[in-house]
C-alpha cells in the first residue's frame, strides 16, 4: 500500500494563499491604494517602501504575491520530481506555472499603466483562473491517495457535474463584471434596490449599462446555482459530494446578501472585500462540486 505523501497537505496551504491574495488584492483596489506604489518591481525606487497606510496596504499584496510564487514553484518542483505525480499532476502544475507568469506580468502593467479597466478586470480573472488550477492540483494529488468512486447513477451524476461547471463558469463571468463594475466606478451608479433609478428596465447605458448588466448576472448565478441544488437533492451522494453542493447554497445565499449591502451602505470596505472573498469562496466550492461528482 502507498504511503499517503505530503503534497496534497503542500497544495492545501498553497490554495490558502493564493485566497488571501485574491481578497488582498481587492482590499488594494476597494481602498484605493492601487497606485500607492507607481513603480514595479521596486517600490519607490527600493525593496522597502516607507511604511504609509495605503503603501503598507499594496505592498503587503506584492509580499503575498511573491509568496505564492514561491510555493508555486515548490508544487512545480514537487511534481515534476516525482515519477508517481508526473503523469497525473505535471499538467497542471505547468498550466500554474504559465498563469503564474501572465498574471505577474499583467500585475506589472496594472500598476505601470495607471489602473486600466481591462488591465484590472484581466488580473483578477487570470487570479480566478489561477485559484481554479490550483484546487484542481489539490483534487488530483488527494485523489492518489484515494480508493477509485463506484460507478453507481453516473449518468445522473454526469447531469449534476456538468450544471457545476456551468454554475462555476458563471461565477467565473460575474467576478469580471464585477471588477468592472469596481474598476470603471459603477459601483453606486444605481443607487437603489431592487430598483435601478426607480425602474426594472434602466437604459444599459455607460455606468448604469455596467452595473446593473452586473446584477442581471448575479440574478442568473442564483438561479443556477439553486437549479443545481434542487436536482441535487433527490440524488444519493456521498459526503464529500453532498457537502461542497451545501455551502455552495450558503455561499450563493450570502452574497446576494452582500451585494445588496454594496448597494444600500454605499460601497463600505468590509462588505465589497466579503463579497470578493464569497465569490471566490463559491467559485471554489463548485469546483470540488464537479470533480467529485465526476468522480461518480
Amino acid at each position: 500500500m502507498t504511503r499517503p505523501s505530503r503534497l496534497p497537505t503542500f497544495c492545501i496551504v498553497t490554495l490558502a494563499l493564493v485566497f488571501v491574495l485574491v481578497v488582498w488584492g481587492g482590499i488594494v483596489r476597494l481602498s484605493g491604494s492601487g497606485l500607492a506604489i507607481p513603480d514595479w518591481p521596486l517600490a519607490h525606487g527600493s525593496v522597502i517602501p516607507h511604511p504609509e497606510t495605503r503603501v503598507l496596504i499594496e505592498y503587503i499584496h506584492r509580499v503575498l504575491a511573491m509568496a505564492v510564487g514561491f510555493f508555486t514553484l515548490g508544487l512545480a518542483i514537487a511534481v515534476f520530481g516525482s515519477r508517481r505525480y508526473r503523469g497525473v499532476l505535471g499538467p497542471w502544475a505547468a498550466a500554474a506555472l504559465v498563469v503564474l507568469a501572465a498574471q505577474i506580468f499583467m500585475g506589472g502593467r496594472v500598476v505601470l499603466e495607471g489602473l486600466k479597466v481591462d488591465r484590472v478586470v484581466t488580473h483578477l480573472l487570470l487570479a480566478f483562473l489561477f485559484f481554479a488550477i490550483v484546487i484542481q492540483l489539490t483534487l488530483r494529488a488527494q485523489d492518489l491517495d484515494r480508493e477509485p468512486a463506484g460507478p453507481a447513477g453516473a449518468r445522473r451524476h454526469g447531469l449534476l457535474a456538468g450544471l457545476s461547471y456551468l454554475s462555476a463558469g458563471l461565477v467565473f463571468l460575474q467576478a469580471g463584471l464585477g471588477a468592472w463594475v469596481s474598476s470603471s466606478g459603477a459601483g453606486l451608479a444605481c443607487p437603489d434596490f431592487p430598483l435601478c433609478h426607480g425602474t426594472f428596465f434602466p437604459k444599459l447605458e455607460g455606468l448604469v449599462g455596467i452595473h446593473y448588466t452586473h446584477r442581471l448576472g448575479a440574478y442568473i448565478v442564483f438561479l443556477t446555482v439553486m437549479s443545481l441544488l434542487i436536482r441535487a437533492a433527490s440524488a444519493p451522494l456521498p459526503p464529500r459530494a453532498r457537502w461542497p453542493l451545501r455551502i455552495a447554497g450558503i455561499l450563493v445565499s450570502l452574497q446576494v446578501l452582500l451585494g445588496i449591502g454594496n448597494v444600500i451602505l454605499r460601497l463600505p470596505l468590509a462588505v465589497s472585500a466579503g463579497h470578493l472573498a464569497t465569490a471566490l469562496a463559491l467559485f471554489g466550492t463548485l469546483i470540488v462540486a464537479q470533480h467529485e461528482l465526476a468522480r461518480l
